[in-house]
């Protein structure tokens, strides 16, 4: 039996370690220094995503403090205006009121002046006749000679006639 396939050449050894070390050295040179530039292009690229969505994030935090801000201030001069509105309807209701109560105080005043005047009127309009009365009184007696009978009876019509004309 011939086992020459079992044995071992240093020559063949040497060979396949020289032909492992060069494809391992071809390889480094030219495939890993691409696959090393890949990988180094892909991180690079992977963290700029990420520095750019931590500027995302930053800016859109700043901006909603600035929203939150402006509502705030939004909210301050709503209330603001709502007072200012609040403060000039008052006043605009005391200033009706106080006008509608001059007016109130001058009706008044009139009434009262007027009340008085058709008072008086009324105190000359009854002196007249109650002059005009004694008058056609005076000259019911002129015209007659009366007795004390007669002249009380007419004293009682002069004063029923009066009271009748003050009721009217």
């Amino acid at each position: 039996m011939n086992l020459d396939f079992l044995t071992i050449d240093v020559g063949t050894i040497l060979f396949t370690l020289i032909n492992t070390l060069l494809i391992f050295l071809a390889f480094k040179f030219i495939l890993f220094k691409r696959v090393d530039a890949i990988l180094a292009k892909r991180a690079q690229e992977v963290s700029n995503t990420y520095s750019a969505a931590d500027s995302a994030l930053a800016d859109a935090n700043a901006d909603k403090e600035k929203y939150a801000e402006a509502m705030a201030g939004a909210k301050d001069e709503a209330a603001q205006i709502v007072s200012r509105a609040e403060k000039k309807a008052q006043r605009e209701g005391d200033a009706i009121l106080e006008s509608a109560r001059r007016e109130a105080m001058a009706t008044r005043e009139k009434a009262s002046i007027e009340t008085e005047r058709e008072k008086a009127q009324a105190r000359t309009e009854l002196q007249e006749e109650i002059g005009d009365l004694a008058v056609e009184l005076a000259q019911k007696i002129m015209e007659r000679e009366i007795s004390k009978e007669d002249h009380a009876r007419l004293i009682d019509e002069f004063l029923t006639d009066v009271r009748e004309d003050n009721k009217a």
